[in-house]
Parts: C-alpha cells; structure tokens; sequence
C-alpha cells in the first residue's frame, strides 16, 4: 500500500513538473528561440584560424552554402530585367509580370562548423541535390536576388533536411539583403517578432555565406518558408475526399487566377487595390470545386460578421470567429515595424478545422523601418484602416487590448533598450561578413549605379522640399545603420505617446443612437 502512494506520489510530482516545463516553453520564448549570433562564436571568440592556406577560398565564422547549377541560369527574373529604367516596357511589367514557377537543377552543399571556424573547401555538414529559381516580387529586380530552394533526391522527392540547425524541411528561402543595407533587417526582426507572437510560429533565420557557380555573393539569411507542416505552420492534415479543412490562405498582388479566391471583402470591394486571396493549403492538387467552396464559405462567415450590425453590437462575439489575441500582436509588430505591405501583399492567415481563424505567420521584413521604395512619416498610424483591423478597432474591446499589450511589450520585448542592443550585437557578431558582402555589393550605395526598382524615392511633396535620391538613399553602411537606429527610436517614441488615440475609432460619440460596447 505504501509502495503504491510513494508511486502515484511520485508520478504525480513528474506530471506536474512536466506540466511547468511546458508551460516555461510557451511562455519564455527565449527557451525556444535560436538566436544565432547569441549561441553561435564570434570572430574573437574563435581567434585566429589556424587552418587557412592560400588554396582557401572562404574562411568565416559563419556557415558557407554552396550552390552549383551547372552553368544553367537560375529562372526567374522580371522579363524586363536589365532593360534602361526608362524604358516603358520595364515600367509596364514590373506590375505585371507573374512569379516564375520554373526551377532549375542544382547541387547545394552545405558547411556549418558551428563551433569553428568553416572553409570552402571543408567537408559538407549537408549535401543534397535541389531545384531552385528566383523568388521574390520587387525584389526580382534587385541585382542580388532571393533565392526559392526545393531539396530533392535524385527521383526528384523531397530530401528533408535540419539546415543549419533548424527543424527538417526541404524547402527553403535565401534572402540576400540588397535594398536593405543594414543587413540584418529580416534576420531581428523575425526573432523579435517571434517573442511578440507568443510563441507561434515565426520563421526561423540563420545567416549564411553564399558561393553561386563558383563567384562569392556575400552575406545572405536562410529561411525556413510558410508551410503546412508540425514544426511550422501546424494544422490537421487535409483528408481526401473531404471538404471541410483545415486552411492556410496569403492576400498578396500576385496573379494566378486558377488560386484565387473570391470573397465577401472582393465582390463589396474591400480589399486593398489589385490584391487577391489564394489558398495554400490543402494544395492546388486537392483544391477540388467542394475544398475551395468550403473554405471560401468559412472565409465568408467571418467576414461578414466583421461587417455586420451584430459586429457593432456585441464586437467581443468575434471571438467565435478570430483569435483576438493573435490579431493584436500581428498589428502591433506590423505597425510599429512600418510594414506597409500589410493586407495588400505577403499577409498570412491560417485556421484549423478545429479552431478559430489566427493572423500570420509574419513574412518579408525587407522593407521595414523607413526602407520602402517610398519614405514612410515616423508620426502617424499605417495600418488600423487596413482590411479587417478597420472593423476590429471598431470595438473598444479589441482596442484596449492593443494598447495593453503594446505597453506591456514596451517594458520587455520592443523596449527600446532591448532593440539598440540587440542591433549592436548582432553587427558586432557579423564582424568581417560585413566587409566582404560590400566588396562584392558595395557599389550599390551610389544609388545612380541601381535601377529605379532598386533605391528610394522621393515623394512629390518631398521633391517640392528639395529633397533627392541622395537624401534618401545612404551612402555607407553606417549611415543605413543610422537611418534605421533613428526611425526605430522616434517610431517607438511616437507610438508611446499617441498608442491612446486609437480609442477615438470605437469613441461613443455623444450623439450616436447607439455605441460599440
């Protein structure tokens, strides 16, 4: 009998200490968070490499990927690429011309001495046939392109692999930072907006040195992409034959008019200009009439919910339709980060059969903190008019939320100490990778040696000011870094001391009728 206390004690004990440690993962986010340049050796850690000879191409601390297409050119460049920027046929495709599925074969060898320093001409930690091409919108015309990666064996399946640490997968994103001369817009703000998120899924990033064909391309970020799967985006698998699903859906400008998807929020007009819906999962392949209706009627419902008197009378109903809190922190860090593609282009959402509708993962960082094709005011809000946030903060319940949370942040996460340290760190821990990505790419800070698509803008009203290109666009890293470091500070700041008057977009007025609880 004493054994059989001691037992159920015991396992009771080992249940509940189970049950903390779950519960320390979900919400410490920086237990589950790999932040390479925290984990991995500096330069100065490391010393002096003893093992560099003259036959080295490659020495760095970071890890080396390197891809060989067998002299074949990687598809999927704009058709006008390389045109004269004044050319019009160049201006009338940049809008126009669709994302180029065509891939190329090629081998990618991977070399990631994580605790050492890595060579060249090391032994491959990875290797692995893939295919690959261009991917990307604007960035298509950048002279440093992404890449779109798909890992295969030689019967063309799929070849999951853990790159650089991260969870297996077999494809995955090569973002070389070309608009963004800073670097590491993408690689902070993806760790930071995973510890906004709560936890859910963020793509993981680890930056790299790119070898293509045998030529040094510089300092790139590895990302994992937006897929259906456990260690990403996590829903119940899609069973055939059955309509009702689980789905994942993107509003973006790209045109593929077999994808798309119409709506509630298309057919009143409600979306942003010239975007459009597209499931991604279940995939194109099971996309039957019965899949696609399924999920454009669940899409429906919860629009026109948001759109309905009921919204406006009892707005905390949407619960049954949204996960509030997940919608709070995607516009949190897509306002205060100035993501001014939100609900026009690369915006996620995501819901399982049995669950409720979640805003994200969050995608594509590049243009981030004032570094738009056009310069964005520090001092005003961008994204509460957009899409459906336009009807969320019609409830001064989803409105309070907003500002509670963002003070909250203000005090951990996107405290301002935390942001400026957390950027020197990371260039510190770049070191040398800086120097030799702008060797190759450095030009491109005379923005006259860049296409059009390629630099910053001014505004007519800015033009008007006597404001140029030279203004807008830095000359020196340093000078990126400055722009960015600044706008972090006075956005921040002026968020502090405006986050209030979002009330005024649920305010009762007092000559209303009615008014929003």
């Amino acid at each position: 009998m004493r054994k059989s206390i001691v037992y159920y004690a015991g396992s009771f004990v080992a249940i509940v200490v189970l049950l903390l440690i779950i519960m320390n993962l979900d919400t410490n986010s920086e237990a589950i968070r790999y932040h390479q340049h925290l984990r991995n050796p500096s330069e100065a850690d490391l010393g002096i490499c003893s093992d560099c000879n003259q036959d080295i191409f490659l020495c760095t601390h970071l890890p080396i990927i390197i891809v060989d297409t067998f002299s074949q050119d990687i598809p999927g460049r704009p058709l006008a690429f390389g045109m004269d920027e004044h050319d019009t046929e160049m201006r009338n495709t940049f809008h126009t011309t669709p994302e180029d599925e065509t891939e190329t074969t090629a081998h990618i060898s991977v070399i990631d001495n994580s605790n050492g320093w890595n060579h060249d001409s090391d032994t491959p930690t990875f290797e692995s046939l893939a295919a690959i091409r261009i991917r990307g919108n604007s960035s298509r015309f950048f002279d440093k392109p992404n890449y779109r990666i798909r890992l295969v064996n030689a019967d063309d399946s799929n070849n999951r692999l853990p790159l650089l640490g991260m969870a297996p997968g077999h494809e995955w994103a090569l973002h070389g930072p070309f608009l963004d001369k800073t670097l590491i817009r993408n690689y902070m703000w993806m760790n930071i907006a995973f510890d906004v998120m709560s936890g859910r899924f963020v793509p993981g990033v680890r930056f790299f040195e790119l070898i293509l064909n045998g030529e040094f391309q510089g300092l790139y970020v590895l990302m994992e992409t937006l897929r259906v799967e456990p260690s990403r985006v996590s829903l119940s698998r899609y069973r055939p034959g059955m309509p009702e699903t689980s789905y994942f859906f993107r509003i973006d400008w790209t045109q593929r008019t077999d994808r798309e998807i119409e709506t509630f929020s298309t057919y009143t007009l409600r979306q942003e200009f010239e975007s459009t819906m597209e499931i991604l999962y279940p995939t194109h392949l099971n996309q039957s009439e019965r899949v696609r209706n399924y999920v454009m009627g669940s899409i429906n419902t919860i629009e026109r919910f948001l759109y309905s008197h009921d919204m406006l009378l009892n707005p905390r109903t949407v619960e049954r339709y949204i996960d509030i809190d997940s919608f709070v922190d995607f516009f949190i860090i897509n306002e205060f980060i100035g993501n001014n593609d939100l609900f026009a282009g690369s915006t996620y959402f995501h819901k399982d059969i049995r669950g409720r509708l979640v805003a994200g993962p969050v995608w594509d960082f590049n243009n981030i903190f004032d570094n738009f094709f056009l310069s964005l005011p520090v001092d005003e809000f961008y994204l509460n008019g957009r899409g459906w946030l336009d009807r969320l903060f019609m409830s001064s319940y989803f409105t309070e939320k907003v500002i509670n949370r963002w003070n909250s942040l203000r005090q951990g996460a996107l405290s301002e100490e935390r942001l400026l340290n957390y950027m020197d760190d990371v260039i510190e821990w770049l070191g040398s990778a800086i120097d030799r990505n702008f060797d190759v790419w450095g030009y491109s800070f005379d923005y006259r040696n860049v296409s059009h698509l390629a630099r910053r803008q001014p505004r007519p009203e800015e033009r008007l000011e006597g404001i140029t290109e030279a203004d807008l666009n830095p000359s020196s890293f340093e000078e990126a870094m400055a722009q960015k470091r600044d706008f972090m500070i006075e956005r921040g700041r002026w968020i502090d001391n405006h986050i209030v008057i979002l009330r005024q977009y649920s305010h009762r007025s007092r000559h209303a009728l009615w008014h929003l609880p």
